[in-house]
């Protein structure tokens, strides 16, 4: 009982350890997660979903860039307000839908005033314009930083160009509004939307709000970046002031006009590809744009679902290394961080959500080597507990052998120490069950349940017999079903543990077939486990000995009695009525009785000897036995007035040497038998023959003779000792019914068989098949030789 209390207690400290490997890792995971930690790992998955789930760019967004080329045929920045005023009109010549122009004009061209005003009235022309709104910081107040009035009053929308860097010196997510509580400024791509005619809450036009006070940010956003590495359109500037643009590139489309110059205007590091390049702002708002065009917003997924998210990997892990295997873990560890990885690919991708999935990739990186670990620490404990109990219940103090070269470490010692003890207990194994398989008789190790857990090729053998595997789970109630006490006749049955206790330990059964049996149960003894020891021993030759040793009590006790006690009367009459019987009568009844009883006993002597005794075994001619068997009876059918012929065939003819491996003396009596039994039940005037035959491996010897005969009943038990079938009819003929018995005994020994035909009036024919010298057993032609 020690055992599973142990068992027990080592699994609650596992599920208990388990338990608080959990609840830390959790705790932990849910404090990064509230946190959005680790950054460096979020970061990196939500870059990378984002560029596979990259959308295409739209077609209707056209970009003209102030680039190098421009400058040095345009001038030196800062470019006159005249030039800009020109570059506007051009574009706005071929009717966009909205012009954007991220250039800020804060100051008054002091040395060129009616520059101002050509600007504005190319702005209030186009009619569609939006103009930028930066932020200044003054001590710790942030001040909107607007366009010239004059130019301010000219534009459609105002937008601010402001974007939010991350810790990483990255540009990731912008606002949809910011500014001042009374009227935050929509970010310059919404204006566009604006600009464009198109409705949308966060439309502010060009009136600046009254003074606030509190500064705010409204409806945060992440860059969508368009597939592509220049995704839009991009004209120079210095094409479109020289007319070398197409006339209709920038027709109802949306016109971004920035810097893109090296040294002038803002660039920012962007995720747009997995090796990160830096990307103007121009080009920012142009993917804004495309995200607010084609509707496909990116938003962070809420603090409560990113935790949610997180925390149900970290069970799924969590559960996967206390149910499943090593190997099945660490697949089921990887599988879950992919599908998490898909998760956010896909939440990206379809729902315009993005997932900080770090804080549980770290946890499902450092579960599987804690828990690891712990394993294998309590594997080696584990270890040296049973070592410990093996080398107890073996008996042995051997310890395995360190290897001379290499230090082996803790674990390894005890895996040696245990691999040797299971060696010596994997032979034990062994030979208990090759000792089973040796029983002769069916022997099936049953468990509580009912089920064979272990049987023997005997037992397989029996199974095969009634038709149900031999292999598999088998239970114990299928196999012996139906099987009943002989003396009682109470069915047993075997389908539980109770009733399994309630066999008894020894008792002859009987089978569905009839067979009959004798049943061993024993139950196994502690410390083993609990099951039954069950064991069929056929009672078939047992029955057939014990009707054999009746018989032969039957036979001393009357047959070979009877003689005697005859013998023993006749000598009481001739004293008590010497008149009657003369001397000479006398002695020949006395001397017919006593050679009676001779032949009895010779007959019971010579069939117990045929059985028991050991062979002889020589190389023999099968026809010259059978002739020298056939000229010792010729007096007892010429006594008879039968007719004893030898029918030598085309063997003789052919000179064949008739070889055959056995024992001459019971060979020549075999033969002599046979001829003796077809003389003794064949009427004067018949004929009895003696012939040979070559059938394959065997040489045929037959006796036909034309007596009596028998019914099918009677060949069924021919061959059975103390068998006499013509008493009633024919009680002259004298026998004990041995003679026949002798005759298969003889052939069956010598591993060959006998065959019989008969019919009633007809006469029989006995056929016995001898083994050849040439396919003579094995074990016949090694005593042989």
């Amino acid at each position: 009982m020690a055992a599973p209390s142990l068992s027990l207690s080592r699994t609650q400290l596992r599920w208990l350890e388990w338990l608080a490997l959990a609840a830390l890792l959790l705790g932990l995971v849910a404090w990064a997660s509230l946190r959005h930690q680790p950054r460096v790992i979020n970061t990196f998955v939500q870059d990378i979903t984002g560029w596979l789930s990259a959308p295409q760019p739209r077609d209707d967004i056209v970009i003209v860039a102030i680039d190098d080329a421009s400058l040095q045929s345009v001038g030196r920045w800062p470019w006159s307000r005249a030039v800009h005023a020109q570059l506007i009109a051009r574009i706005a010549a071929q009717q966009p839908k909205a012009l954007g122009v991220d250039v800020l004009f804060s100051e008054p061209d002091w040395q060129r005033p009616q520059d101002d005003a050509q600007l504005a009235q190319a702005i209030a022309q186009a009619g569609n314009v939006v103009l930028p709104v930066d932020w200044r910081m003054a001590n710790v107040d942030i001040g909107a930083e607007l366009p010239l009035p004059i130019l301010r009053s000219a534009a459609r929308q105002l937008g601010h160009v402001n974007v939010t860097v991350d810790d990483d010196g990255v540009i990731r997510r912008y606002f949809g509004a910011q500014g001042e509580n009374t009227g935050p400024w929509p970010h310059f791509s919404i204006a566009m939307l604006c600009a464009s005619g198109q409705s949308h809450p966060l439309c502010q036009g060009t009136q600046p709000p009254e003074a606030g006070e509190q500064w705010e940010q409204r409806s945060p956003e992440i860059f969508n970046f368009a597939r592509g590495d220049r995704p839009y359109a991009l004209y120079a500037a210095e094409d479109v002031l020289a007319n070398r643009v197409p006339p209709d590139a920038f027709r109802s489309k949306y016109v971004l006009i920035g810097a893109t110059a090296s040294g002038l205007g803002d660039y920012f590091a962007s995720p747009a590809r997995p090796a990160s390049r830096h990307i103007a702002g121009v080009e920012l708002i142009a993917h804004a744009l495309d995200s607010q065009l084609s509707d496909q917003h990116v938003h962070a997924l809420s603090s409560s679902a990113n935790l949610a998210v997180n925390l149900g990997a970290m069970v799924l892990a969590l559960m996967a290394i206390a149910l499943l295997g090593p190997m099945a873990g660490l697949i089921a560890q990887i599988a879950t961080a992919a599908l998490l990885l898909l998760l956010c690919l896909a939440l990206r991708s379809f729902a315009g959500l993005q997932l900080a999935p770090g804080a549980a990739l770290v946890g499902l990186l450092v579960i599987y080597p804690i828990w690891s670990w712990r394993r294998l620490s309590a594997a080696a404990q584990f270890l040296q507990q049973e070592m410990h109990n093996l080398r107890a219940a073996l008996d042995t103090t051997s310890a395995p052998q360190r290897n001379g070269m290499l230090m082996d470490d803790f674990l390894e010692r005890r895996i040696k120490a245990v691999e040797t003890a299971t060696d010596t207990l994997r032979q034990m194994h062994g030979f208990v069950r090759d000792t089973l398989r040796q029983i002769p008789s069916p022997t099936f190790v049953v468990d509580p349940l009912g089920m064979v857990s272990l049987h023997n090729a005997a037992a397989g053998r029996y199974l095969q017999d009634l038709g149900l595997p031999s292999q598999g789970l088998i239970a114990i109630q299928s196999a012996l079903n139906g099987m009943r006490i002989k003396e009682s006749g109470q069915v047993l049955s075997f389908a539980n543990a109770e009733q399994l206790r309630e066999l008894p330990a020894e008792c002859e059964v009987l089978d569905r077939r009839e067979h009959p049996w004798l049943l061993l149960a024993e139950a196994f003894r502690a410390p083993a486990p609990a099951g039954w020891l069950l064991m069929l021993v056929d009672l078939t030759e047992l029955h057939k000995a014990m009707q054999q040793r009746d018989q032969a009590l039957r036979f001393i006790s009357h047959d070979f009695r009877s003689p005697q006690a005859s013998i023993i009367t006749l000598l009481e009459m001739y004293k008590e009525f010497p008149g009657q019987m003369s001397e000479a009568e006398l002695h020949q009844k006395i001397n017919r009785l006593a050679h009676q009883s001779l032949e009895m006993a010779e007959s019971f002597v010579q069939l117990a000897s045929a059985q028991s005794q050991a062979m002889q075994p020589q190389l023999l001619s099968i026809d010259v036995l059978l002739q020298e068997a056939v000229d010792d009876c010729w007096a007892k059918a010429s006594e008879k007035k039968i007719q004893l012929r030898y029918l030598p065939g085309a063997l003789e003819a052919a000179e064949t040497d008739m070889a055959c491996l056995g024992d001459r003396s019971l060979l020549q009596r075999c033969f002599t038998n046979l001829l003796t039994n077809a003389i003794k039940y064949s009427p004067s005037g018949t004929a009895v023959e003696a012939s040979m035959a070559d059938d394959g491996d065997y040489w045929l010897v037959r006796v036909r003779d034309h007596g009596f005969g028998m019914t099918q009943e009677q060949l069924d038990q021919l061959f059975q000792p103390f068998q006499r079938f013509h008493q009633s009819s024919q009680p002259q003929i004298s026998g004990i019914g041995l003679g026949l018995s002798f005759v298969h005994t003889v052939v069956q020994r010598h591993q060959g068989f006998v065959t019989v035909t008969s019919a009633v009036n007809e006469g029989s024919c006995f056929s016995l098949h001898l083994p050849k010298a040439s396919a003579a057993p094995p074990g016949l032609a090694a005593r042989a030789a």
